[in-house]
């Protein structure tokens, strides 16, 4: 079996969806250990997430993909999807698998995040929706910093927190980020998808 035909029956057999990647990409997917499929060799492990995303944005990196399972301790597991590919680059960190979490509603929340990236993948490959040099941004994360940044903007750019009244009514305190898939992962595969949509549509 090819590395992508085996990605595949293993995400099935698990009960989940599996993302559609691109057939160039596809054609380079190879089994580096159990749960882990890529296209290029990993210095570090996917579960750190931020170093990915590090080197995407103060390097030119070549078009590679990373599925995979990763984690650590009885509860801090994820769904890998990173795909760099054209002026895209996407990083979906989806939990599953811990000790305490639900596999039902997990893998529900999988299916529904693999369907927006699907779309957004498609729309970003179309033709003239970037400029040369151009880059955008996506970080899905169950675990907390769940962003999106369009071509020439930094996190620097993105909405401070709303500050928040104490408990005991003193002094206002900003708000704690959240670390839960309600207000992260979703919502911003939302963002990047419209934004991309509406780029064509203007």
């Amino acid at each position: 079996m090819t590395g992508i035909e085996q990605a595949t029956q293993l995400f099935h057999d698990a009960g989940l969806a599996f993302p559609v990647i691109p057939t160039e990409l596809a054609a380079q997917l190879k089994e580096l250990r159990p749960w882990l499929f890529s296209t290029r060799r990993n210095e570090t492990s996917p579960y750190d997430l931020g170093d990915y995303v590090r080197r995407v944005q103060r390097t030119n990196v070549k078009d590679y993909v990373i599925l995979c399972h990763d984690g650590h301790g009885v509860n801090s597991y994820a769904i890998h999807y990173y795909l760099v590919r054209g002026s895209l680059r996407l990083f979906l960190q989806l939990g599953w698998g811990g000790v305490h979490m639900d596999e039902k509603e997990d893998a529900a929340h999988i299916r529904d995040c693999f369907s927006m990236a699907d779309r957004l993948v498609a729309a970003s490959q179309k033709t003239g929706m970037f400029q040369a040099g151009e880059r955008m941004l996506v970080v899905a994360s169950d675990f907390g910093g769940s962003y999106f940044l369009p071509p020439g903007k930094t996190r620097r750019d993105l909405k401070a927190p709303k500050p928040r009244k104490a408990k005991d009514g003193t002094k206002d305190r900003p708000v704690a980020p959240e670390r839960h898939r309600s207000v992260g992962s979703k919502e911003v595969l939302t963002e990047a998808l419209g934004w991309l949509i509406s780029r064509q549509e203007g």
